[in-house]
């Protein structure tokens, strides 16, 4: 179809091709043998044409303007960061992460390659090299396969993007072999293990909530972003609303949670409600002391002044406890949802009932996160039945063994 709208010199051109779509021409400059360079650009709408048009015009006349044959993957990765996963399109939270990834693995490891250069192989190295060696830590040891395939998540993303706005031909990370994922096992304590950490936390300021958590399994954020107002002590249960977050480095309140399932109301053990009781006369006595100086805002573990915990700090303090005073191995925090799952499996819980009091998002998370742990308690449960029928076969043995006669003693 014909041109339409020409305009001036270095200003472009639009036209309508044959399947509706809209191209934009403008030129970019000279080949090396003095031949006019032009780009073209595809469009739904002449509007969006023209948009660009007057992008790439007011970006030459600035000096902004790079050829697309020398974008490099530091140029566009954050670009795309930008422009299509800035909140409110995605939680802070999950920027945040995408941003951290592309600034500290993505651009310094592929970050000068053009993006018209960029091989599958060039994708692929950049993998292996971070399931190699890959911390940014400088210290020994490679990235998880779950970290590696997030990368490739993020730059098939990114690069796919490109295509669409004719920066590539192909998005080369499609080409790329993923680890497989690594068989995951949940890690949890021992009842044996759980009872002598919470003997030896006690006495700690923050024992309730780690008595707490061993109780409900609560996620670090939700724990820590409770309020009075969310406990009912008459019914005996909690409410989960918010959580407390990280966002580069400082807690944050987040009043939408993981999942949708996340928003629930599940019931405390007594033993929890007495803790909480006690706790909550602790910190009244706590707000008096300080005075003035306390910031209220109804959180139940909280500083001594009534400030929201780090969770880093909170993490690391679990460990302290855990590790150099129980002496008990290390696990991550997250590792006590586990446990608390394990414990009521082993209660003969149903898993449909542990799927609402985690605030899993859907039943089969539930049945994928812990079939193996139900595996094996039954493996157990079919060991101690055993060992029941082993002492009952042996009574028997010694009931319907014969008789030896005083005789036949005696002889």
């Amino acid at each position: 179809m014909s041109i339409m709208g020409k305009r001036g010199n270095n200003e472009g051109s639009i036209r309508q091709r044959k399947d509706g779509k809209w191209e934009a021409r403008i030129s970019i400059g000279y080949t090396d043998d003095g031949k006019l360079k032009r780009i073209s650009k595809y469009f739904d709408t002449r509007k969006e044409a023209a948009t660009w048009l007057a992008e790439v015009h007011t970006a030459q006349r600035k000096g902004d303007f790079v050829q697309p044959d020398k974008i490099t993957v530091a140029d566009w990765m954050p670009k795309w960061l930008e422009a299509h996963c800035k909140p409110p399109l995605i939680e802070d939270t999950t920027y945040a992460s995408y941003e951290s990834i592309i600034r500290i693995h993505i651009v310094p490891g592929l970050g000068t390659i053009p993006l018209q250069k960029l091989l599958p192989s060039d994708i692929q190295g950049f993998l292996n090299g971070k399931l190699g060696n890959g911390r940014a830590d400088g210290k020994p040891g490679g990235l998880s396969t779950r970290t590696v395939r997030y990368m490739h998540f993020l730059l098939q993303a990114g690069l796919e993007q490109a295509k669409k706005e004719g920066l590539m031909v192909r998005n080369v990370a499609e080409d790329a072999t993923l680890p497989k994922m690594e068989k995951w096992e949940p890690v949890y304590l021992t009842q044996e293990e759980v009872d002598h950490f919470l003997d030896v936390a006690e006495k700690d300021r923050l024992s309730p909530a780690l008595l707490m958590e061993m109780g409900t399994g609560l996620r670090r954020g939700e724990l820590l972003g409770l309020k009075w107002a969310d406990i009912d002590f008459k019914a005996g249960t909690v409410t989960i609303r918010r959580q407390l977050v990280l966002l580069n480095g400082k807690p944050v309140w987040h009043d939408h949670l993981k999942t949708r399932a996340g928003g629930r109301t599940i019931t405390l053990p007594d033993d929890v409600l007495d803790v909480l009781r006690f706790y909550q006369r602790r910190q009244d006595n706590e707000k008096e002391f300080c005075g003035d100086a306390y910031e209220d805002s109804g959180l139940v573990f909280c500083q001594p002044n009534g400030r929201r915990i780090s969770p880093r700090n909170f993490v690391r303090h679990f460990d302290l406890l855990l590790e150099k005073k129980a002496g008990i191995r290390h696990i991550p925090f997250h590792a006590t949802r586990h446990t608390h799952a394990t414990e009521l499996l082993a209660a003969g819980v149903d898993l449909k009932t542990i799927q609402k009091r985690l605030g899993h998002s859907s039943f089969h998370v539930t049945a994928d996160f812990y079939a193996h742990i139900g595996e094996e308690l039954q493996k157990d449960a079919a060991a101690k039945a055993n060992e029941v029928l082993n002492r009952r076969k042996k009574r028997t043995e010694v009931q319907n063994a014969p008789k030896v006669s005083q005789k036949q003693k005696s002889g």
